[in-house]
């Protein structure tokens, strides 16, 4: 009776390990219970022709960059920070509409705060970005907030700048009106 019993809980080919897969090899196809498949093409694929490159013979412009990502120091000294605690946030992902900037807070690497209006830090973007906003956030409510773009891919623009040693360097240098 217990055969009988083990018998009845397999026996399907769709149980069998790594059927499916000799099966497609084969140009067979494997299907579940109660499925239809509709495939009516019985004709195995054809192998497309495999082309081979030797990449020696690549030529690359000098200034080409093989890195999926940059590091970016980040180097911010703002006077309306320095009587007040604020922190910073540095995002990717962000929109601009009549009514300011929209930031979408998840796309944010960095966050720290300022320290007398000093923040220094340095952070990875990967080469799909273009820009980075960061927003300066103040304790004090009535205060508020302080968005700033900066450029980190292509050509640099004039806030973003390369330091001595190559690396790319974003620059928030703001003094209070007099």
């Amino acid at each position: 009776m217990s055969l009988a019993v083990l018998a009845g809980c397999g026996g399907g080919e769709s149980d069998t390990p790594g059927m499916g897969a000799a099966m497609s090899a084969i140009g067979g196809s494997v299907t579940a219970p109660g499925v239809v498949d509709n495939n009516t093409d019985e004709s195995p694929v054809e192998a497309l022709p495999l082309e081979v490159f030797n990449t020696k013979a690549l030529i690359v412009a000098d200034d080409f960059a093989f890195d999926t990502a940059q590091s970016i120091d980040i180097d911010f000294d703002l006077e309306s920070a320095r009587n007040n605690e604020a922190s910073v946030s540095i995002c990717t992902a962000y929109t601009t509409d009549s009514q300011g900037y929209n930031v979408d807070y998840d796309s944010c690497t960095v966050h720290g705060n300022l320290v007398s209006g000093v923040f220094n830090h340095s952070m990875e973007v990967t080469n799909e970005f273009t820009s980075v906003i960061a927003v300066v956030w103040f304790q004090d409510e009535s205060i508020e907030p302080i968005h700033r773009v900066f450029t980190v891919g292509g050509s640099g623009g004039d806030r973003s700048v390369k330091s001595v040693d190559g690396k790319k360097v974003i620059v928030w240098r703001q003094e209070s009106a007099r």
